[in-house]
């Protein structure tokens, strides 16, 4: 804050000289906590980025994980799926004679 000295010199500036100077002074140390601030605001995002990047790096290849492994499932299910046919179609050969031999 701005006091008068407690030497012997009176203060020969005027009232309206004294409070500018007070101001800068405060305005100075203002600007200076701003920056501050902001630099900190600054890092705080380039940290949370790098975070938001190795997440989104990692979920990636989670995915692509999750895909490689939906393909091996969809081709199982497709040779399972002509099995299941290829038995159906024998099993239905063997059963149509009796079937109609029996009606006969």
């Amino acid at each position: 804050m701005c006091l008068r000295p407690s030497g012997s010199f009176p203060d020969t500036r005027t009232p309206t000289m004294r409070s500018a100077s007070c101001h800068n002074k405060r305005k100075s140390k203002k600007q200076t906590h701003i920056r501050v601030l902001s630099l900190t605001r600054r890092r705080r995002l380039l940290r949370q980025e790098k975070e938001m990047e190795m997440r989104n790096l990692e979920l990636f290849i989670e995915n692509q994980s999750i895909i490689r492994e939906n393909e091996a499932l969809k081709k199982k299910a497709f040779l399972l799926h002509q099995e299941n046919n290829a038995l159906f179609s024998l099993l239905h050969t063997k059963l149509s004679p009796v079937s109609t031999s029996s009606f006969l």
